[in-house]
């Protein structure tokens, strides 16, 4: 049989930063809290499926014959936050009978409350390390997966967040669907919603924080063991300028970019993005979008801050290939070659790219190229372009029409893929069904159906066309044998050529678009 306290224990969403859970205190000193359940009955937690990922735990009272709460009158510990954090000591009291409603984001938190006269220790497994409960005499201390939060009686784990008396129950008897009961003089549950777990952003960009940060849950800016991508996020998402990124900082600067997007789509200033349920807002894509998209790696990857981007930014990885240990790495000494060496249309593209040939590009310089190229493709001039217009203004540097048609059916595809996925989600955001999908809903999304049937259908269909893909890049699987090599030196020249072309334009050596960032200044 499942042993009940690994069962419960595999189960605890325990977080690594405490705020405080606030707790009523009456005239008396003792200490009102709700009651996750009333007398004649047991809380009972138990696995569900539907609708929800495998394994999550939901928590209802079950009537028992019998059962009866024993927290009334239970004597805790707790910090006296007026008298210089002393310990003292409260009893509990029933402020009423309410536990918290919660879908996917029921939180469990076991709390120790008689106080050992030595540090005791208990170890259950969670996730790839451990969860550790101690208790020293003055309050308890949780280690997850080796990083440290203390807390006191009046305390639960909850990221950057305080809970309200009326967000949280006690429990002081429990048991599992499998039959399994606890009922420990020296332990009672917690629980709690965990908004992170009932919203998609917030769910994902955990799991991509943890999965950067392993058991610390903290990016430290100058770390060795992490490297200069992992600076980066530390240097552009630190807001209190401690020199670490923790979640709440991470998820923050998601969402300044999410608002970005987002204020770039809501062309018409409304504060919604009911925009793209059009077709136009799908096939177009404005200067605006492509130079925000630019900013932002310019300011990621700019390590040394000088608004540019050069080996410099990456020098903790290239010091390798600093043959000449000057501290300095050179684009010849990184590729082995000099510039002038490489295909005449990518020397061409480098030279319009670094003007002043500093091997630095610079904001200007790289927004300078952006916006001569858009102002070639963008034949209507109404500051987008479309895969039409991407697709003629390739015909026009003499791309063949059968390359043409190959662009033109791979793009057709991510349009219309993009076309189904945004309708879906816009359906799904506008809670209010006002017809508008404001920036609150979209950060507060919740339909993980969705994205579950999303994830499955984007591994076969987002994979691009093959045979095309295979005839754009020269691997044309009817090709008789023998003739690959051929195919694909065919293609390479095709694409040279008409690059070749394409920056022959004279609109580079002309001023740029006057649309996008530049008309808003």
């Amino acid at each position: 049989m499942m042993d009940p306290i690994l069962f419960v224990m595999g189960v605890l969403v325990l977080l690594q930063t405490s705020p405080n859970l606030a707790m009523s205190q009456s005239g008396d000193g003792a200490v009102r809290v709700n009651f996750c359940c009333p007398d004649e009955e047991i809380l009972r937690l138990r696995k569900v499926g539907d609708n929800l990922p495998k394994g999550t735990i939901q928590a209802e009272c079950v009537r028992k014959k019998g059962a009866k709460n024993i927290l009334e009158g239970m004597e805790i510990s707790v910090l006296d936050r007026k008298n210089n954090q002393t310990q003292v000591k409260r009893t509990l009291a029933k402020l009423g009978n309410k536990m918290p409603k919660c879908g996917r984001g029921l939180k469990i938190t076991r709390l120790h409350t008689n106080l050992y006269a030595n540090a005791t220790s208990q170890f259950y497994p969670y996730g790839s390390g451990y969860v550790r409960i101690l208790t020293d005499g003055s309050h308890v201390r949780l280690l997850t997966d080796g990083f440290t939060v203390a807390f006191d009686m009046s305390s639960i784990i909850r990221p950057a967040e305080k809970v309200d008396t009326e967000d949280y129950c006690l429990a002081d008897t429990w048991e599992t669907d499998n039959g399994d009961s606890f009922d420990d003089d020296n332990e009672i549950l917690a629980l709690s919603c965990d908004p992170c777990l009932e919203e998609v952003l917030c769910y994902f960009a955990r799991i991509f924080f943890n999965g950067l940060t392993g058991r610390r849950r903290l990016l430290i800016g100058g770390d060795v063991r992490q490297g200069v991508l992992f600076d980066n996020i530390v240097r552009i998402g630190d807001k209190n300028g401690d020199n670490e990124v923790n979640f709440e900082e991470f998820e923050s600067k998601i969402v300044e970019y999410l608002k970005i997007a987002f204020n770039i789509l809501d062309r018409d200033n409304d504060g919604s993005i009911d925009e793209v349920l059009t077709n136009e807002a799908i096939k177009e894509y404005s200067l605006e979008f492509f130079e925000q998209i630019l900013n932002n790696a310019v300011e990621y990857f700019d390590s040394n801050g000088d608004k540019s981007i050069s080996t410099d930014d990456f020098i903790s990885v290239l010091r390798f290939n600093d043959r000449n240990e000057d501290g300095e790495v050179t684009i010849y000494e990184l590729i082995g070659m000099s510039l002038i060496n490489l295909p005449a249309p990518l020397y061409t593209a480098y030279t319009l790219l670094d003007e002043d040939q500093d091997e630095k590009l610079t904001v200007d310089e790289m927004l300078g190229f952006l916006r001569r190229t858009f102002t070639i493709i963008d034949k209507s001039g109404d500051c987008n372009i479309n895969l039409e217009e991407i697709v003629t203004a390739l015909g026009a540097s003499n791309l063949k029409e059968d390359f043409q048609l190959g662009i033109q059916l791979i793009g057709q595809q991510y349009i219309t893929l993009a076309k189904y996925y945004v309708d879906g989600f816009i359906a799904k955001a506008d809670t209010n069904k006002d017809t508008k999908v404001t920036l609150e809903e979209i950060v507060k999304f919740a339909d993980f159906s969705f994205i579950d049937k999303s994830i499955q259908i984007a591994p076969s269909m987002a994979d691009p066309n093959g045979p095309t893909f295979a005839y754009l890049t020269g691997g044309n699987r009817y090709t008789r044998r023998g003739s690959w090599r051929k195919d694909g030196d065919r293609a390479v020249v095709v694409w040279l050529t008409t690059l070749n072309t394409f920056l022959d334009n004279p609109v580079y050596q002309s001023a740029p678009a006057q649309c996008g960032l530049a008309g808003a200044q």
